[in-house]
């Protein structure tokens, strides 16, 4: 009896591409040995890491940044070519938790050298890993006597800026090879990636939700035109009622209104787009974006806050004046973390339609944070992103009790496995938040963020705005896996949201 030899990585071969800003990253391709003969099984263009620095950054910054981004790609097409297809030859394509331990455990001996290094070069004292409050003494002020009878003045609290985590140089072979390993798992089993990915995942399931598109129609922030700076994305999320094919076609809809209202009223420079296709206005009030959506969503004949709900990325920690200790929610209007959940419990009661707002204020101001939830989560999710850690810590950190979201933002980053994503997104579930499995800022036009959503069943997929190709690809590919899991019998649908309520803790867990 003869028998058929397994199928083996024979090799890996790593080369230089770009992805959808015109940024450098990687390309490979897996060579396998099927039936003694070597074939390419499979290629995959990864997407670029997210840039360590703010949108608002001085353009010394994002050359330094730049610079460092290309060399990082190079050495990491080294790491791969030279180190890692050697020490991959001869297994098998099926083994993506075996794969994923080794090379996440060599990068992650480099990156420990990185911290070290990093660290050693912060000589402020007051420099830690984590954010705190800070009231600014005054050495005069011991020396003085309180005033009879009068009032003593508070020092405004001055928030400490989180040092930025510096990946080790050549951090994005992770997921490259993470990635295109699982892709030619699936190729070898001759089984679609989502099942694969599914079979990966433990879930054996045989029935698939499709993943609500969390989709951005408008972008804003500090470091758009325009006063307002507390919303960086106006989003819109279709019902679960809705099929996926269904919500596409409306979301096309919502956003070609938002644009030819914004020419109408500005301009043909209105059709100028951000990194991830959202359109770019310069709103001085937030109402003017939530007004807008509210009437794109009304004319698709649809029931705003039924239908279609609208979310907002507040991206908190970007508005953060640090000397003052407050977010700058308009240009020239601050406010304290306390003023903070007042704003946001009166835009939510006057916009009922909101039902999702990620990160609503910074991660010092925990309490503050609580506070919010206490007051909006029964109708609304608050959906942690910058709020967490990359995933590389996120797995072995223990998440704060009580947990303060009840979604979550995860992404496959540089330094993220697919196995490390899994990881994550099952701590999180068991944590009662829906995952919010998201695309990175340099995308390409390679789908296979689709095929994860669908395998691992999150709750919703954040990809970008229906415009530019890297963020088509990926829709386009949700509407070929609708169709075949329909065709198969395979699809279910989409259960109602169930919005979990985070309550204030008592004394004794404070």
């Amino acid at each position: 009896m003869c028998l058929t030899n397994p199928i083996i990585i024979i090799q890996l071969n790593a080369r230089r591409r770009f992805d959808g800003k015109g940024q450098p990253t990687i390309l490979i391709e897996v060579h396998c040995v099927v039936k003694s003969q070597e074939k390419l099984i499979c290629r995959c263009i990864s997407p670029s890491s997210n840039s360590n620095i703010l949108d608002n950054a001085k353009l010394s910054d994002r050359e330094v940044e730049e610079q460092r981004r290309a060399e990082s790609v190079r050495i990491a097409i080294d790491y791969i070519n030279q180190e890692f297809s050697p020490m991959f030859r001869d297994m098998k394509p099926t083994e993506q938790t075996k794969v994923d331990a080794i090379i996440s455990e060599y990068m992650q001996k480099l990156q420990d050298e990185e911290n070290a290094k990093h660290h050693a070069e912060l000589t402020t004292p007051e420099s830690e890993t984590t954010p705190r409050m800070d009231v600014p003494q005054d050495p005069k002020a011991k020396s003085k006597a309180p005033v009879k009878g009068g009032k003593s003045k508070i020092p405004t609290p001055v928030i400490v800026e989180e040092p930025r985590e510096l990946l080790a140089l050549g951090a994005e072979a992770v997921c490259a090879v993470s990635q295109v390993v699982c892709v030619a798992g699936a190729a070898t089993q001759g089984v679609p990636l989502y099942e694969y990915i599914s079979s990966l995942y433990n879930t054996e399931q045989c029935q698939f939700h499709m993943p609500l598109p969390m989709v951005s129609i408008m972008q804003g922030g500090k470091a758009a035109a325009g006063k307002l700076n507390c919303i960086k994305e106006f989003l819109v999320v279709p019902s679960p009622h809705l099929s996926y094919t269904q919500s596409l076609d409306y979301i096309i809809g919502i956003y070609s209104y938002v644009e030819k209202s914004l020419v109408s009223k500005f301009g043909a420079q209105m059709k100028a787009v951000s990194d991830t296709g959202a359109l770019c206005p310069a709103f001085d009030k937030l109402e003017l974006g939530l007004d807008l959506l509210i009437e794109a969503i009304t004319a698709a004949n649809l029931k705003p806050g039924e239908d279609f709900h609208i979310g907002i990325n507040a991206a908190a920690h970007e508005i953060i004046d640090f000397e003052k200790g407050k977010y700058e929610v308009i240009t020239g209007m601050l406010k304290g973390a306390d003023d903070m959940v007042g704003f946001w419990t009166e835009i939510l009661s006057r916009y009922p339609e909101i039902k999702f707002i990620i990160d609503p204020l910074g991660k010092q101001d925990r309490t503050q944070w609580l506070e919010l939830c206490d007051k909006i989560t029964d109708t609304c999710f608050v959906v942690g992103e910058n709020l967490y850690p990359r995933t590389g810590h996120l797995k072995n950190e223990e998440l704060p009790n009580p947990v303060i979201t009840n979604a979550a933002v995860l992404a496959m980053e540089s330094l993220t496995s697919v196995s490390e994503l899994m990881t994550c997104v099952k701590k999180m579930e068991a944590a009662k938040n829906q995952i919010v499995l998201a695309a990175r800022a340099g995308e390409t036009q390679d789908d296979f963020l689709a095929d994860l959503a669908v395998g691992m069943n999150v709750r919703f997929i954040k990809l970008g705005a229906p415009n530019r190709g890297e963020r088509i690809s990926k829709y386009n590919r949700l509407l070929q896996i609708e169709s075949e899991l329909e065709s198969a019998g395979k699809l279910a649908p989409q259960k109602d949201h169930e919005f979990i309520h985070i309550s204030l803790p008592s004394p004794e867990v404070e």
